[in-house]
C-alpha cells in the first residue's frame, strides 16, 4: 500500500481508534516507519472484519505495540534504543521499567477500543 493510501485510511478513522493507538497523533503517523503504519491498517482492518486467527492476531498486536513502546521510549529519553541497552541488546534496568509501563498502557488502550468494536 503507498503511504499517501494509508495516510488517507488514518484520516478517515475515528478519533477513538487514533487514542487507542496514543503515540501516533496525526501529526507523528506520516513520520512513522511504513512498515508499522501497514501493520496497523491491517491489524485494524483484519480485526474488524473478524479475519484475525487468534495466534496471528496476537503476534501482529506484540509486533505493533513494541515498535510504537521502542518510538515512544527514543522520543520520551531522547536516546536512541542503542543508548537504553548494554552490551548484549537488553534494556538498562531504567529504560526497561519505562518500556514496561508504556507497553502496557499502549496494549491495553488498543486492546479496549479493538474489543468495544
Amino acid at each position: 500500500m503507498e503511504p499517501k493510501s494509508l495516510n488517507e485510511w488514518w484520516d478517515k478513522q475515528p478519533d477513538e481508534l487514533k487514542q487507542a493507538f496514543t503515540f501516533l497523533p496525526d501529526e507523528r503517523w506520516e513520520e512513522a516507519d511504513l512498515y508499522l503504519r501497514i501493520n496497523i491498517r491491517n491489524y485494524c482492518c483484519l480485526k474488524k472484519d473478524k479475519l484475525l486467527p487468534e495466534d496471528k492476531e496476537r503476534s501482529m498486536l506484540i509486533e505493533i505495540v513494541c515498535e510504537l513502546t521502542d518510538t515512544e521510549l527514543c522520543r520520551t529519553n531522547n536516546k536512541t534504543l542503542d543508548e537504553m541497552c548494554d552490551a548484549d541488546g537488553a534494556f538498562l534496568e531504567e529504560y526497561q521499567d519505562q518500556f514496561n509501563r508504556i507497553y502496557d498502557r499502549l496494549e491495553g488502550s488498543i486492546l479496549d477500543y479493538m474489543n468495544e468494536q
